[in-house]
């Protein structure tokens, strides 16, 4: 007869598990409850198997960590914690093998494996079993690749006389990765519909979760006694900081100040303004300065090995015909695009011209203006709120290149280039930022709005009526 065991999920604990995605990823601070809440978590869904023709509930699950020190250390020490009084079991061949009987007379059976990945024997171990469901401790030190090849395994371990079972997929938890990684693309950017993320406050902020089950001052001595990027990660639940290089605007871009993910809606009387950036990897950014001078990104656009005609006709106005039909526009260039090619004798302008689009050149191509210009909006608010607002929804990888990808490359001296890092499409989006925020001011903005508007040819009066 198992005894109860007594467990009171932190809110976003509560929420990863009332859930049933076939991937389910919790994200959060040290000490705020994620590993306990996978415990009790598998514990359930292996008590909630259905049962078999036999009553028997019978599961098989992996519990994967990317070395067997950290499964005995940190896994292990935890299962044992919360089920051992609870649950009879016993470990054979780092296995956890669970067989009792439920009040309602069913048995439970279930073979929790613990399998690390540090060698390829063991990863080919893993991708040959057939298994119920899987918890990947620590996520991020784990291989996209190998997730993603986990799941073709999950749901396929079916008791004999079961037909279906109850609940299938991979349950992930882990500290937040760094904003270079394979993880925060998959996370970020890549999302397959399958997946859900769960992300727990920081430690430091007002709804933070399992604190009362913390020594006081917990989070504030780990603060104290360590770095500002580390604290990022692990105390205040935010993506590291790239390893290799420096953000060029990590000390003014702030994502939860600058960035929305409600509707941003540009007005239909101002001309829309587009910064475009050119080479054989093209890119452009649609926004535009709204009536309290803040400069608004609605939407970027990228293209891969092609020149500025193809990108325009296939990319670029397709998606001002998807999103923005009925608005007046005028582009924000990279100056040396008014340049002749040698071939043809046309420069990017001249074909953007015959495509019926109208380029400026920016002001300026200098680098330290350029950075200058972005500086100044980001540093900048108006009404309490910020000057450069990004739609996060419809320009995510902008956003990735603000905070982390658009960075300064650093020396086999560990110092840092002096200009950014050119990769694409991250500087490239940065580049049509900067023309943009070159061309907020009203001098320059004011002139070339008045050359966008619509021209109306006006009736010319005759001589015979004058006097």
């Amino acid at each position: 007869m198992t005894t109860v065991v007594n467990y009171n999920a932190p809110r976003t604990v509560a929420a990863f598990m009332n859930d049933n995605s076939k991937v389910r990823c919790l994200l959060g601070p040290v000490g705020s409850g994620k590993t306990t809440g996978m415990v009790i978590e598998c514990a359930r869904r292996m008590a909630e198997e259905l049962p078999n023709s036999q009553g028997i509930r019978e599961t098989r699950v992996a519990i994967v960590r990317n070395t067997s020190q950290q499964l005995r250390q940190t896994v292990l020490p935890e299962i044992e914690k919360w089920l051992q009084a609870g649950y009879q079991y016993k470990v054979t061949d780092s296995t956890l093998k669970f067989d009792f009987r439920l009040p309602d007379g069913t048995r439970v059976k279930s073979d929790w494996m613990l399998i690390p990945l540090d060698t390829p024997q063991d990863i080919r171990r893993l991708l040959s079993l057939n298994l119920s469901f899987a918890w990947v401790s620590e996520f991020r030190e784990v291989p996209v690749e190998i997730i993603e090849a986990l799941f073709g395994r999950v749901g396929r371990f079916r008791s004999i006389g079961l037909s279906k079972v109850n609940y299938f997929g991979i349950m992930m938890e882990s500290n937040y990765p760094d904003e270079d990684s394979e993880w925060y693309k998959k996370l970020e950017l890549e999302l397959p519909p399958t997946w859900k993320v769960f992300k727990q406050p920081g430690g430091m902020d007002p709804g933070a979760e399992n604190r009362e089950n913390l020594r006081p001052d917990y989070y504030e001595d780990l603060i104290a006694s360590n770095t500002s990027d580390w604290s990022d990660v692990y105390v205040h639940a935010k993506y590291g900081k790239s390893q290799s290089g420096q953000a060029v605007f990590r000390a003014s871009f702030r994502p939860e100040f600058h960035v929305v993910y409600t509707p941003l809606n540009p007005t239909k009387t101002v001309p829309l303004m587009i910064g475009q950036d050119f080479g054989r990897t093209p890119a452009s950014l649609i926004g535009q300065v709204d009536s309290r001078g803040r400069l608004l990104i609605f939407q970027e656009v990228t293209g891969v090995d092609m020149g500025i005609e193809q990108f325009a006709t296939s990319l670029l106005r397709p998606k001002m015909f998807e999103r923005f039909t009925g608005y007046s526009s005028f582009m924000v260039c990279d100056p040396t695009g008014k340049d002749k090619n040698n071939t043809n004798e046309q420069s990017p302008f001249d074909v953007l011209k015959r495509l019926g689009f109208m380029p400026y050149g920016a002001p300026t191509n200098n680098l330290e203006p350029r950075l200058r210009a972005v500086e100044q909006l980001l540093l900048r608010q108006v009404d309490g709120g910020p000057m450069l607002v990004i739609d996060g929804t419809h320009c995510p990888q902008l956003v990735q290149a603000m905070k982390s990808q658009y960075r300064y490359k650093r020396k086999l001296n560990k110092e840092l280039e002096d200009k950014p890092d050119k990769t694409h499409p991250w500087s490239d989006l940065a580049d049509c930022l900067q023309y943009m925020a070159l061309s907020t001011n009203a001098n320059y903005t004011g002139k070339v709005m008045m050359d966008s508007r619509p021209r109306v040819r006006r009736p010319v009066a005759s001589a015979a009526g004058w006097t």
